[in-house]
């Protein structure tokens, strides 16, 4: 009996063999889809002229402002440069991290032990000390053996990759766990 309603699985396959048809007619004169439109960076990068790292390293002793804090500063400031659009340097908390157009990027590092071992919490988050330029979410913590430097290493340019627009997709996403095996 026919009913002229045909099923949603019969109308697909009609559809998909005209188009094969009309695809086939037109062999080496197709034209490609069109490139994705290139992603507009957040409020918070928009007319950047600086880029600030400032550090904050918490010990069970207290805040550190030796060593550790040297080498975490050192280390984000360094890899943050990479490909920068604009001049980056470590700033002390304060007033050239509030400076118009500047971005600071606020690095926060807790070193605690876990099973008899020290173990460094790193997060990152940018400010900007302007209206509408907040960004709600930052990149996810990364906790590393405080010892094994090259783990250490990779936990910055991970937190700097998923942060900084001109670092997207240079390093693979996830956490370093303390006695992960190295990233390829």
């Amino acid at each position: 009996m026919a009913t002229g309603y045909r099923s949603g699985a019969g109308i697909a396959a009609a559809s998909s063999l005209a188009l094969l048809a009309v695809d086939a007619g037109a062999g080496a004169t197709a034209v490609p889809p069109p490139a994705p439109a290139p992603a507009t960076p957040a409020a918070i990068w928009q007319d950047m002229t600086a880029l600030g790292v400032t550090c904050l390293v918490h010990t069970p002793r207290g805040v550190d402002t030796g060593a550790l804090h040297d080498r975490l500063c050192a280390a984000f400031t360094r890899q943050a440069a990479r490909g920068a659009p604009v001049p980056v340097a470590a700033t002390p908390l304060g007033g050239a991290a509030l400076a118009a157009g500047r971005v600071t990027l606020l690095v926060q590092a807790t070193v605690a032990p876990v099973n008899g071992a020290d173990a460094i919490a790193l997060t990152l988050r940018p400010f900007r000390n302007s209206t509408g330029a907040g960004q709600f979410f930052a990149a996810a913590p990364r906790i590393v053996a405080a010892g094994d430097a090259a783990a250490l290493d990779r936990a910055v340019a991970g937190l700097l990759a998923d942060t900084l627009p001109w670092q997207a997709g240079a390093v693979r996403r996830g956490r370093t766990l303390p006695g992960a095996p190295p990233r390829s």
